[in-house]
């Protein structure tokens, strides 16, 4: 039997239902922070220099994430700004890769530097290598009776 109450509670709940399924979600303004912070952390890893494909990326994509929450697309805002955090992680790992690199690559000329100042020939016209300091003896440790 439909009664004027079962009608009244079909008409509530279909409204109810209508509502939540028309309510977008909220916008990824958390997301958008953050990728926003990596970002910077990437350029203060001097990624412009030594990752500017991946950093440039990770900018599109955060201006991409920008324009799709003005444009009130929360999903798309979401994917983006997570899109362009991890661009951004990965542009701050090159760069700092990158960096160790080159400063590897310098530590080495460095070092064939010295090596190269060691064995130079002195005044007599023979080379002379310098040998390291002796290491100092481990005196034994009496042991108590």
């Amino acid at each position: 039997m439909i009664t004027v109450n079962g009608i009244r509670n079909a008409f509530w709940c279909a409204i109810a239902f209508g509502i939540v399924a028309c309510a977008s979600s909220p916008m990824p303004v958390e997301k958008l922070a953050v990728a926003k912070t990596s970002i910077e952390r990437a350029e203060q890893a001097q990624a412009a220099q030594f990752a500017q494909i991946e950093l440039n990326s990770a900018r599109n994509k955060f201006a991409a994430a920008q324009a799709a929450v003005d444009k009130h697309d929360a999903a798309v805002a979401a994917r983006l700004a997570d899109q362009a955090d991890v661009d951004a992680q990965l542009a701050e790992s090159t760069a700092r890769a990158k960096q160790q690199e080159q400063l590897v690559t310098e530590m080495d000329a460095s070092l064939r530097d010295l090596r190269n100042e060691a064995m130079r020939p002195d005044n007599t016209g023979t080379a002379t290598p310098q040998s390291p300091a002796p290491m100092p003896q481990k005196q034994p440790v009496p042991q108590q009776p």
